[in-house]
Formats: C-alpha cells, structure tokens, sequence
C-alpha cells in the first residue's frame, strides 16, 4: 500500500500477521477527520499518530465474540464511524474502497505479569482513493536489409511502471530500451578483383529507468530534486578485413592471401543510484594464418614431408580506461563522492605457432603466446624505477615489459603396425609464465635479504608421457592359429581389450624473479630438474604414474561382462619453510565390472506370451585409497596415514510385459569406510526404485487424443554414518536419515493443442538422530495449453 492517500484495489486485503489480533478501521462519510487529528508527513501522504478516538479492539472483542464492531457516534456531516475488526484481515478483509485511515494494532492479556493488559498500534495511515491508473507497454522492431551492402536493425520498447500482467503487481518502474545495428559491407564500394571482404559493423545500446518510488522507501522520484536515475548505455564498433579470394601462386599468396586484419573499439558506461562506471577498450590485430602445400620426398621407401603444415602468427595492441564513481546519497550533491577508482591497460600481444606432420601417424606442434605492458608506472616508487629498467626496446622503441608467457609442446605417435594392435604415444609440455608489476614490494634474487631487487614472478611447468595401445584378440588368433581356427572363435568374445600406461610431472615456483632456463620451459631432465631451478626450491612438485586396462567378453545365454582396473600412485613434494617434504598418496580400483544379460523369449513359447524382453544388470566397484604425509613438529619422521576404502554394489532388473506394460527395479549400496587419525568413519547409503509403467484406454465418453499414460514409483533411501574412535570397539551411528516416497502420475492428450494430467505423491523424511519426521501429501492437476502466433512481415 503506497502512502500517497490512495487504495491500491477495491479488492485489496490487508496483509497476514500473527501478532496483529486487531485492526482497526476509520471509515468517513462526510467531509473527514478534522485537522487537529493530522499532520502532513510526506506530499500527498499523511500518517496519523493519535490517541484521539483510537479503536478499543479489546472491548470491542469482549463484546462481539471476536466480530466486527461499529461505533456510531454520530451520522452527522464531518463526523467519523469507527470500524473495529478483531479476525483475521486475512481471511475476513474489509473494504478498503471506503476507507480513509487505517491502523494496525495488537490488544494482549497476559495475568502473570504486572500489566495485564496492553495495546500496541502499530501507525495510522490516510487514505485516499482507489488506484485505477492504466499502465501501457509496447514495443517496435525495424529491419532493413539494403541488398548485399548493408543491414540495419532498430529496437525500442517501453514498459511503463503501472503496467502488468493479470495477477502480477505493478513494479513502478519505467523502463525503456533502445537498440540499433548496422553493418555495411565496404568491400561492394571496391573493384570486386580485389577480392576483399570489409565488414563494418555498429552497435549502440540505450537502457534507462524511471522509478516511480526511491528504491527501498516510499519516497517520490518525482519530488527529489537531482535524482541519480539507472542508465545504461554501451557502442561497439568493429572491423575486419581478409582476402577471399585466393590466387594459386607467386608472392600474393604468401604474403596476401594469409594476412587478415581486425578492429574493434567499445565504450560504455551505467549508472546507479549510488555509483557510476564508464569505460573503453579498443584492441586492433594483424593475423598470418598459411597451410602451403605438401612437399614431399621419399626416404627408404617411406614418404616425408619437408614443410610445416600450418603456420599461424598474430600481433596486436589492446588498450582498456575505466573508473568508477561511488556516491553517499541518491541525490546530487557536492563533495558527496569518494576519488573514483581508474583502471588503465596497455599492452602488446604477439602468438605463433607451428605444426608439423613429416610421416603418417606423427603430429608435432610448438605454440607460444607473450604479452607484454605498455604502461608507463613512473618512478617515483621502487616498483616503477624497477619496472622502467626491466624494459626492453625494439628498434630503437620501448616495448615494455613482459608480463606473461606461454609455451606448449605436442608430440603424437598413431603407427599403423599390424591389424591386430593399434599402438599410441604422445608427449606434451607446457609452461606459464607471470610477472606482477602491481605487487607491493620487489623481490630480491637471493634470498629475502640480499641481491638485486627485481619485479615478482612465478612460473610453472608440467610434462605429460602416455603410452597404450588397442588389442583385437580375434585377428591375433587368427594370425596366429588361421582363420578357421576354433581359438580364434573363442578369443573372438573379448572386445575392447585396451591397455594405458602415464606419468605426469610438473611443478611451481612462486618467489621467481625472472625467467627459468630453456630446459625448464620445454620441461627437460628429470624429476630433479622439476623440483629446484638455479638452486631455488619449487613451492611444489609432482610426480604421477597410472596403469589402467579394461575390456569386455560376450558370453553364451544374452551375457556380456565388462571389467577394468586401474592404479596410480604420486608424491608431491610441497615446501614447508625452508625444506621440500613428500606427501604420498596411491589408489586401486579393482574388482571393477559389471555382467549384462537380455533376453527375449519366443513368443509362440508360454513365457513369450507373458514377457516380450528382460533385462539385467550387475555391478560391483571397490576403491582403495591412501594418503600419508609428515607430520608437523615430529621428529623421527613419523607420519599421518589415511585411507579410505569404498564398495558399490548395483543390481537391477527390468521386465516389458505384453500389453506394454513396463516393469524396473534397482537397488544401490554403497560403503565406505574412512581411517583418519586412528577413527573410523563408516557410511553406509541403500537406495531402492521400483518404478510400473502401462497405459489404458480413457472412457468411452468424450473426445481423446491417446491412451492415459500411467506411471507409478516408489523408492527408499537410507543413509547412516557410524564413528569407531581409536582403541574402542562398537561404532556409534551419528547420522541417520531415511526417505520413502510413493508417486503415482497419469496424463493424457486431449483434443487440438491441450493435454492434462494428475499427480499423486507422499514423501517421508526421518531423521532418526534428532527424532524427527516429516511426512507430506501431494496432489497436481496440471493443463498445458500449447499455441503458436504467426509471424508479420
């Protein structure tokens, strides 16, 4: 209810309260309150705060059993009636369309205390008339394609702040949106045998609210002076340039037909009530992309590929201006906003790369990306003079300072050795590289006490080996035994055998001051080479091998069985103060398989009349785990050991009936078992799902698209968790929740675009360790209405 002395519906109700026992209303039918029972509080609005004539709900209650009381004390012109309503304006609203004042209050007894009885109003609030504004919307699009040259697209809507849809209330905001793009192909103005292809292409947006009300009060937005209201506005602006037209030789196609350039500049800015932002970027990039053609020479027998078969460079500038403005108040004033925060960048982004393909089955590639700041940060910190000597020129200009380089490298092996096995290899590395020329204070290059200052930097690295390789059993056999043999039939039921074998390593060094060596950035040598650099320790390192295989058999009797196992042990060495400690951890997944089985009996069989098909599945899975790593302030070199051990067993089943009827069950369980510090942590997590699904034909009577789909489920989970501490025996349960749910859904589709349904369910929830349960009923009906409008053009 707005406090501009106006209803917002006839129809309005007083809103919910569980302390309000009492309302009162003053309803007028004259010329009103006199104006010693008023003041005015805001324009157009005023609040009541008097004990003049204030309804007594309590007697009125005494008196009417808890109904509405009138107070009539006079029918004269100018004179108020006092309505007293002691229920539920919730349930028992009165009319607000003939209400001038209204007041909330709330009458207690309470006889164990001093004051047995007490009264508490809440305000007084004049009112006005009822609220019938008309709130519009609408909005307006405009296309225009001007043929191959250009397009244009214009967008304005409005929404006015009284508007709304049935139901809804209004969100006394105006909004409006203004959107227009356009893009012209400035290569049609050109002699078409260039063969260039020159979009441009703008972007501008306009947003701006209007409140009706300042946001979180009742205040006018049209009566405070200087308001800041939101406003968005952004611009884009975008370029490109390539050839698409392609010549087959000479120098144009080495030094043309590869080179494409791009453009872009944005800028923006919003405001808020409390802030404003603004900003620009604009960023301009020269790209060489080429794939030649192969050439290629035979060596032993073996054709070789003498050139790169892609050869891509980019350079570019990119440059951002932002700040932001924060404000006191909503209103404009002088002095109320604090220095704006500015964000400024400038930098030179520069990207290559190369792939080669020598031989079939070989792919090696080399990329790297560096990026360096433009800035100019002044010296008149130790940062600054740091960052001005660190920088580098590039005939004869400054090129700045290298802030971040990346570095990768690939090496994939795919040989075609024999139609039995199919062998892989493949080598990567990567290495990332930062300098931060904002940090707070330098760093120094031995140490933190002595060498030279330099500006902060970290780096990292890792390098990746894998090796596998895919076995047919069958086509082994039969190289080996023939085609006709019967092993080759038997070793023909295993599919899928593959076998997988990687070590990972890498590390991080995070109190660098400059770039690691070659070696280090192509990730050379051995473990040693990962975890210190030049005599400084690496923050941490890692080392990873994993062992992995798994295939699949098809038995007799519709059975099929899958199995894998896998292993993988690793050690990090991470630094603790001035020295690398090992945490060690190792994980096998084994058993790990699951069996499959489908059958579909003939139907001229008893079984074939009942069932069309049957499923089943199998599953079982164990995880073991442990992780060890010294302690702190021990000596002896003793450790900390945990480990964890999980089993899943997953059986399910499912039944097609004749008359298409659909049966399933599945059942889950799941254990676990955790040792940490010597307490054990046991959980154990049930599930069960069964699930009926049929349909039927609907009455007779009516009009129906299909059968009534019916699906009915129910299902139980079950999850408790037990402590066992360290020299006792019994495990004591801790957590103990159970649920059990019971759904039953049908639907149908009726005639045109309607379909209807119903939905049943009950849910029960127990939390057995704090006795508690919560159980609930459930009953939907649904209609969906589909329909499609046409398109005017």
């Amino acid at each position: 209810m707005r406090r501009d002395a106006r209803v917002p519906d006839s129809r309005s109700r007083l809103p919910r309260s569980t302390s309000a026992r009492c309302v009162c209303l003053r309803g007028a039918w004259g010329s009103g309150p006199g104006p010693k029972r008023i003041y005015v509080l805001r324009p157009k609005a005023t609040r009541i705060f008097s004990s003049i004539g204030h309804c007594a709900c309590g007697r009125a209650a005494a008196a009417w059993g808890g109904k509405t009381a009138i107070s009539n004390s006079s029918s004269r012109p100018g004179k108020t009636r006092t309505i007293s309503t002691c229920t539920d304006p919730g349930t028992a609203p009165p009319n607000l369309a003939r209400v001038q004042e209204i007041a909330a209050g709330m009458w207690r007894i309470q006889a164990g205390v001093v004051i047995d009885q007490a009264e508490l109003w809440v305000d007084d609030i004049r009112l006005g008339d009822v609220v019938q504004e008309t709130g519009a919307a609408g909005a307006i699009d405009i296309a225009v394609a001007a043929a191959d040259v250009a397009d244009l697209a214009i967008s304005v809507s409005r929404r006015d702040g009284q508007f709304r849809q049935l139901t809804d209330d209004p969100s006394y905001v105006t909004d409006n949106s203004a959107n227009v793009s356009a893009t012209v192909r400035v290569d049609r103005f050109l002699p078409d045998r260039w063969g260039l292809s020159i979009p441009v292409t703008v972007h501008r947006t306009l947003v701006s609210s209007d409140p009706f009300y300042l946001s979180g009060t009742d205040l006018r937005g049209d009566a405070l002076q200087g308001l800041r209201t939101p406003r968005t506005s952004s611009a884009s602006y975008a370029f490109s340039a390539r050839r698409i037209r392609q010549v087959h030789g000479g120098l144009a196609r080495w030094m043309l037909d590869p080179v494409s350039l791009f453009g872009s500049y944005a800028s923006g800015d919003a405001r808020t009530t409390l802030s404003r932002a603004s900003g620009s970027s604009y960023a301009l990039n020269l790209d060489y992309t080429m794939t030649p053609n192969a050439t290629v020479t035979r060596v032993a027998g073996m054709a070789l590929r003498l050139n790169p078969s892609r050869i891509h460079f980019r350079s570019g500038v990119v440059g951002t201006d932002a700040e932001r403005f924060t404000f006191v108040v909503p209103i404009q004033q002088a002095g109320d906003s604090a220095p704006p925060a500015v964000s400024r960048t400038r930098a030179w982004q520069n990207s290559g790369g190369v792939q080669l393909t020598p031989v079939t089955g070989m792919q090696l590639g080399v990329d790297a990306v560096s990026t360096r700041d433009l800035r100019d940060y002044g010296d008149s910190t130790t940062m600054g003079r740091l960052i001005r000597q660190q920088h580098s020129s590039l005939f004869g200009s400054d090129v700045g300072l290298e802030t971040q380089r990346l570095l990768t490298t690939s090496i994939a092996l795919t040989p075609r050795v024999s139609t039995w096995i199919r062998p892989r290899a493949s080598l990567g590395s990567s290495f990332a590289f930062t300098r931060d020329p904002n940090a707070r204070q330098p760093a120094r290059t031995e140490g933190d006490t002595a060498g030279e200052f330099r500006v902060p930097a970290a780096f990292t690295n890792a390098r990746r080996l894998e090796t596998g390789a895919q076995l047919d059993t069958r086509r082994l056999a039969q190289a080996i035994f023939g085609d006709s043999s019967g092993v080759a039939d038997w070793l023909g039921h295993i599919t899928g055998l593959d076998v997988t074998y990687s070590t990972q390593q890498g590390s991080s060094f995070s109190r660098a001051t400059d770039t690691p060596p070659a070696g280090y950035q192509l990730a050379f040598g051995g473990f040693d080479a990962f975890r210190q650099v030049d005599g400084l320790l690496a923050t941490s390192a890692m080392q990873n091998t994993t062992l992995s295989t798994g295939g699949a058999a098809v038995l007799p009797r519709g059975l099929r069985a899958n199995a894998t196992y896998r292993l993988t042990r690793g050690v990090i060495w991470t630094l603790r103060t001035d020295a690398q400690v090992p945490i060690r951890t190792r994980a096998e997944e084994w058993p790990n398989g699951s069996i499959n089985w489908s059958f579909s009996p003939p139907s001229r069989q008893l079984v074939g009349r009942l069932l069309s098909n049957v499923t089943a599945r199998v599953g079982y899975r164990r995880v073991e785990s442990s992780n060890e790593q010294p302690t702190f302030g021990t000596l002896g070199g003793s450790v900390a050991l945990n480990s964890t051990i999980d089993k899943t067993f997953t059986p399910s089943a499912a039944v097609t009936w004749i008359g298409g009827v659909f049966t399933s069950f599945d059942l889950s369980r799941t254990t676990s078992d955790r040792l940490s510090a010597g307490n054990l942590f046991r959980s154990v997590r049930d599930a069960h799902n069964a699930t009926v699904t049929f349909s039927f034909r609907p009455p007779t009577r009516g009009r129906w698209r299909s059968n009534i789909r019916t699906t009915a489920g129910y299902s139980v989970a079950d999850n408790t968790t037990c402590l066992r501490r360290a020299g006792q025996k019994a495990c004591v349960p801790y957590v103990d929740s159970r649920q059990t749910q019971a759904q039953l859904t049908m639907d149908t589709d009726l005639p045109t675009n309607m379909s209807a349904g119903l939905q049943m369910a009950y849910v029960l929830n127990e939390e057995r360790q704090t006795n508690r349960k919560i159980s609930q009923f459930v009953i939907t009906a649904f209609v969906q209405l589909s329909t499609s409008v046409g398109q005017l053009r």
